[in-house]
């Protein structure tokens, strides 16, 4: 099975008003929606900022097939 990297930059308000920008890589099947990449990602960063709220969101992928 091909896989491929998949980037996601997301932004989340922290508790105190602050805003953090949390950088989640992964890999995954080759044509993984962007909506299936923005959901992992946002679990990710709601884990690593406990009561933050996700205020924006980027992802990419590099293209390449693995």
């Amino acid at each position: 099975m091909s896989t491929q990297r998949y980037h996601a930059e997301i932004n989340v308000r922290t508790r105190s008003g602050e805003l953090a920008t949390i950088y989640h890589d992964t890999s995954g099947p080759v044509g993984m929606s962007a909506s299936q990449i923005r959901a992992a990602a946002e679990k990710a960063a709601l884990a690593e900022v406990p009561d933050g709220k996700v205020e924006g969101s980027r992802v990419s992928t590099d293209g390449k097939r693995r």
